[in-house]
């Protein structure tokens, strides 16, 4: 692996660095999050044409791009401003096309460098849900003249079912979504004295225990094919009742029901979240899997999975402070899937190794706990 600390770098010349003071009226006010942020010192703009998007800068990123305008070596700089992972923050960077380094007397950054920073993707485990998050990328990879927030939606919505016009009248309303799932009286009898329903948006019916407890920061992912949802729901009902489950949703009318992610149940601890999905698979029989694809297994078979809430980033617009695990990786691996495009580079080889320093495991889509340790905005109305 290279050390950064002993080749010669240089600031990408194609971005512009601009601090947050002399930003146009119109985007300070896009950007006003920054501006509360006592570290941040503006924002980098990446060439016109390219698919990558404005990136908030620290003042000592800042420091560090200005002191590299001319290609040099700074060993000591690197290692003050970025501490003992200044490697893997310089990674990060260069392969973002912050930085370019130096190779045969070439500059190189982006996709395009990856060869001369190692490639650390390898084979892994081959799970349900491993198949369906690369299919994933294949065919956002092979979408022609797609914005990154088109790609992160359908990269979001992928693996959802193919819906019929008869399955939008079946499921049209609350009360005949209800009567779908519930067919055992005395289980509607417990769901209405245990759990508080509401319903969120036109997405999601949701219930919640009621009770104040720590912050519901991981999430279990249920997801059976349709005609599997009815028995799933009821044994679920139990499981969540059992395991300090703190509320769950369930997605409303034909598409709610039809998307992978339709039954999403929050926990404050990993150990809860364990039992309810321990207990569930002991109920699920034969029930056939749909699969939530940029989730953590639990299983190969795909039916149950999790993730957590990301933490709430200072250095972002305000509208993307507040995000769910799969928004959060969907916006990234958009990005990721443009820029190995352009590049010419290997999709699945950029996005793995790019995802990697995130915090996220490539090969699983595990979080890495040790960065979701701040606040974590709470997602449970978002979609």
């Amino acid at each position: 692996m290279i050390d950064f600390r002993q080749v010669r770098l240089r600031s990408n010349p194609r971005f512009g660095l601009v601090p947050f003071d002399r930003l146009p009226a119109v985007e300070r006010e896009t950007f006003h999050g920054l501006s509360e942020d006592p570290d941040c010192f503006g924002i980098l703009v990446p060439p016109e044409a390219s698919s990558l998007p404005v990136k908030s800068v620290s003042r000592d990123a800042a420091l560090l791009f200005l002191s590299l305008r001319e290609p040099a070596c700074l060993p000591h700089l690197l290692q003050n401003l970025l501490g003992a992972d200044a490697n893997e923050r310089m990674r990060q960077l260069v392969l973002d096309g912050v930085f370019e380094v130096e190779q045969s007397g070439q500059f190189v950054s982006g996709a395009g460098a990856l060869a001369v920073l190692g490639d650390r993707s390898d084979g892994g485990l081959s799970t349900r849900l491993r198949s369906l998050s690369d299919e994933a990328i294949a065919y956002a990879a092979a979408l022609e003249q797609v914005p990154s927030y088109d790609l992160a939606a359908r990269l979001y919505c992928f693996n959802t079912a193919p819906g019929r016009p008869d399955l939008h009248h079946r499921f049209c309303d609350d009360d005949r979504l209800l009567s779908f799932l519930l067919n055992d009286q005395a289980i509607s009898r417990s769901l209405r004295s245990r759990w508080h329903r509401e319903r969120v948006g036109d997405s999601w019916l949701r219930w919640h225990s009621g009770s104040s407890g720590g912050p519901a920061r991981y999430k279990l992912y249920v997801s059976p094919a349709l005609q599997h949802l009815p028995a799933i729901f009821e044994a679920s009902i139990d499981a969540f009742a059992e395991s300090q489950c703190s509320g769950f949703k369930v997605g409303r009318g034909a598409f709610g029901l039809l998307r992978p992610d339709k039954l999403v149940a929050y926990f404050s601890d990993l150990d809860s979240l364990q039992r309810a999905s321990e207990s569930i698979r002991g109920s699920a029989g034969h029930a056939v899997a749909q699969g939530v694809p940029f989730t953590a297994p639990i299983g190969s078979d795909g039916m149950l999975s999790w993730g957590m809430d990301p933490p709430r980033f200072e250095q972002v617009m305000q509208s993307q402070q507040i995000q769910s695990w799969r928004q959060w990786l969907s916006g990234r691996i958009a990005v990721y899937v443009l820029a190995a495009r352009e590049a010419g580079a290997d999709v699945h080889s950029f996005v793995r190794n790019r995802v990697e320093l995130d915090g996220v495991d490539p090969q699983t889509w595990t979080p890495n706990l040790a960065i979701w340790r701040g606040p974590v905005g709470t997602e449970q109305e978002a979609s």
